[in-house]
């Protein structure tokens, strides 16, 4: 999906819920307020959108002791949402929470698809925080639900080979995982970003430069047409994947592109990235293009 027509999808939704009922009890409302809740991420960072999650989030809390399942399955889908706007903000604990909330009402619900994101939600979360075992585990559990929808498989398949790539001894399973993830048709361009650049990512942490430089580039290409979070987010990681490889005059020309995109989102996850590349590139500071480049970077930084 083109960038104009994801901000034209989301622009088109219009909350109206069915007369019967109140809007927090209509399945198809709350699953607009999910799509919402991912749109404005997406484009703005999770820190803008973490009250209006919260507030959605204690709305739908009655439906797990409902038996509407279709509310269920939406409660669960917005609850996920939920999950990653805390996650971007870097509130794991809330953000695990919440992700467990996910999951519980994805199994009331009965749906497959709506468990399959909650426990790779619950994965990613770990993953950030590089407790590589319980991302394992919770795509693991995931990946043994029966019947699930490819692009499902594929984000799971994706959960499991980051979250190996961080433990010691598992490079190889994590290479052959994180193929197998990419082995998927029909993600839309803001997923495929997602997807490149988080292989790209795990490739980097073993090491891999070529490989990883490669994936996350195309990230950054896709990302720009369709997330101004993403675009951001795996622009810093190319300029760290340039230091880690020793390219100083391709970290200086992508850190000063970076710091005239950063300002454009929020995210306490993607801020504290960049100041973390800013340290790194330290070492290259006595390069006339190298400081000019810490400068700007400098300049746009988030206390």
């Amino acid at each position: 999906m083109r960038r104009r027509e994801f901000v034209a999808a989301a622009a088109s939704i219009t909350f109206v819920p069915t007369p019967k009922v109140g809007p927090y009890q209509d399945p198809g409302y709350v699953r607009q307020l999910a799509e919402r809740l991912a749109h404005d991420r997406y484009q703005q960072g999770g820190i803008p959108v973490v009250s209006t999650a919260l507030r959605h989030l204690r709305k739908v809390g009655p439906a797990v002791n409902g038996s509407d399942r279709a509310l269920q399955e939406a409660s669960s889908d917005l609850a996920c949402e939920a999950a990653r706007v805390l996650y971007d903000s870097r509130r794991y604990a809330a953000a695990e929470q919440t992700g467990v909330f996910a999951l519980d009402l994805a199994r009331r619900s009965g749906s497959t698809r709506a468990q399959a994101d909650a426990y790779s939600t619950l994965s990613r979360i770990n993953i950030d925080q590089r407790r590589g075992d319980r991302g394992a585990m919770y795509a693991r559990l995931g990946l043994r639900l029966g019947d699930l929808p490819p692009a499902r498989r594929a984000w799971l398949r994706l959960r499991l080979g980051r979250s190996l790539a961080l433990l010691p001894g598992q490079e190889r399973a994590a290479r052959e995982v994180l193929e197998e993830a990419l082995v998927v048709d029909g993600l839309p361009t803001y997923g495929m970003s997602d997807m490149l650049g988080n292989v790209g990512v795990a490739m980097l942490g073993m090491r891999e430069h070529g490989g990883a430089r490669s994936a996350i580039a195309e990230a950054v290409r896709l990302g720009a047409q369709c997330s101004t979070l993403l675009f951001v987010a795996y622009q810093a990681w190319e300029v760290e994947a340039a230091l880690r490889a020793g390219d100083a005059p391709m970290a200086a020309d992508r850190m000063t592109a970076l710091a005239r995109i950063a300002p454009l989102i929020s995210s306490v996850r993607v801020n504290d990235h960049i100041a973390g590349v800013y340290r790194l590139s330290g070492r290259w500071a006595g390069l006339p293009e190298m400081h000019d480049a810490r400068e700007q970077l400098r300049s746009v930084m988030r206390a």
